[in-house]
């Protein structure tokens, strides 16, 4: 079981200087990994608008600097640095479920069950599948169905002190602490053991994680009742006790992360990735998986494009809009999964665009600018779509 601390090479060394950058953004979510341990930045003196030749030299720039038909292109580009790209293979792949009774077996161990459910639904092409929920003595709670969430009553404690997506705070804490509780290599293996005891069969992972401290969470804790109002923490204690970890991962495969947006939340930010968990000197108080794949055996060898072949794609979509201005400003490699018509999934490599648009609005004369996202199929060039 392969597991990174970290899986992306942020392959421009001007970003060294700006830390504050490295951080997670808080608006689009898009790139955002933690300082890996041991980054990779490629070395052949590239320079802005030579794209290199044979990627499975790995010569891609570092950054892709040109304006192709009216698209400017400002772009870091973005590569883990597990990937051979010249040892990348045609598969394809099928969604994997949790096993619900290994589930039951390992989170409810020494609970009371006050109430549960064996249930069934619709999952994707409306093949049924099985659905187990338990609500426990001590407020916990298991489901496991398409996917599986396991909750305890401290999430709901730190949830209102540490936020990825809305009111946004995750810079607020510490991405390399290691706290008392332990090392987080090897909690996080520890996780990865649990998952794959509830059925996932989860080889290469990638992960990130945030230090909650209890000082920070008690400066930064907000709750609020169903009208919006804010409440009061005064009846909530906050001690060396509350100090955990809260880890977002991803699953790998030939050293590519696979992408785990959707048509409706293409961002690929910490706020959403398939594995989320939240530990404590306790063990696991909230753990979430979903989307994770099983890959067939690998195809024939897949060739990718020169980096300039593959902006040429991005600039004849964005290029011939009249009254906005388009930047590309990352692209990040991924496997992406692509649905079939037979629940299977084929895998391309895709390079994901961070492209943002700016302009005045015709109505209200007001200037604006928003962050949109594209797929460019890394060996034919051709726009994917899910």
């Amino acid at each position: 079981m392969k597991v990174r601390k970290n899986m992306i090479a942020i392959m421009l060394l001007a970003c060294v200087g700006c830390m504050g950058c490295a951080k997670e953004q808080p608006k689009t979510d898009a790139g955002n990994e933690s300082k890996s341990e041991d980054t990779r930045n490629t070395e052949n003196g590239t320079e802005p608008g030579n794209t290199g030749s044979a990627a499975g030299k790995q010569d891609f720039p570092e950054k892709f600097q040109e304006t192709v038909n009216g698209v400017t292109f400002d772009t870091v580009i973005q590569i883990s640095e597990e990937a051979e790209l010249g040892n990348l293979h045609q598969v394809t792949a099928t969604l994997q479920q949790p096993d619900i009774g290994k589930a039951k077996a390992i989170f409810s161990e020494g609970k009371t069950v006050t109430e549960e459910k064996n249930e069934t639904g619709s999952g994707e092409d409306g093949i049924e599948y099985p659905s187990y929920t338990a609500n426990y003595e001590d407020g916990a709670f298991l489901r496991a169905s398409t996917v599986l969430v396991y909750s305890t009553p401290v999430f709901e404690k730190v949830y209102g002190a540490f936020r990825l997506d809305n009111d946004y705070n995750a810079d607020k804490y510490s991405k390399d602490a290691v706290m008392e509780i332990g090392d987080p290599r090897t909690i996080f293996d520890t996780v990865l053991k649990n998952i794959n005891g509830a059925g996932y069969q989860l080889e290469e992972t990638a992960y990130d994680y945030y230090a909650l401290d209890h000082e920070t969470m008690e400066k930064e804790y907000r709750a609020f009742d169903k009208s919006g109002q804010e409440l009061g923490a005064d009846t909530l204690s906050w001690g060396a006790e509350n100090d955990c970890y809260f880890f977002t991962a991803v699953q790998q495969h030939e050293g590519l992360p696979v992408y785990f947006g959707s048509q409706d939340f293409p961002e690929d930010g910490e706020s959403n990735r398939p594995i989320q968990v939240l530990y404590s000197a306790d063990g696991i108080e909230r753990l979430e998986v979903s989307r994770l794949y099983s890959f067939s055996e690998p195809g024939e060898t897949v060739s990718l494009l020169d980096f300039g072949t593959i902006a040429e794609t991005v600039s004849k979509k964005y290029g011939d809009v009249i009254g906005a201005s388009y930047t590309a400003k990352r692209a990040e490699l991924y496997k992406m999964p692509v649905k079939q018509t037979d629940s299977t999934y084929d895998i391309k490599i895709v390079w994901l665009f961070e492209v943002t648009e700016s302009g005045v609005d015709s109505d209200t004369g007001k200037e604006y600018e928003y962050t949109q996202y594209m797929f460019v199929d890394a060996a034919d060039g051709t726009e994917v779509f899910f």
